[in-house]
């Protein structure tokens, strides 16, 4: 397994911070079913698109 060259700013990546967003939301709603009725399972689909798009988006943030 070979990491991408700037490994170390994956936290300042947006497609990085968008999944941790679904991977914390996936957790608050087996720990509180109650989210279920809030979130409605479309909006995973929606938010993994949001990574889909942020990781071929130029993020001039990382190249400092």
């Amino acid at each position: 397994m070979h990491l991408i060259d700037n490994w170390k700013q994956a936290l300042s990546m947006t497609s990085v911070q968008a999944g941790g967003v679904i991977a914390a939301l996936g957790i608050a709603e087996q720990l509180m079913p109650q989210l279920q009725a809030v979130l409605p399972p479309v909006a995973y689909g929606v938010l993994g698109l949001l990574v889909m798009i942020a990781r071929v988006i130029l993020q001039p943030k990382l190249s400092k």
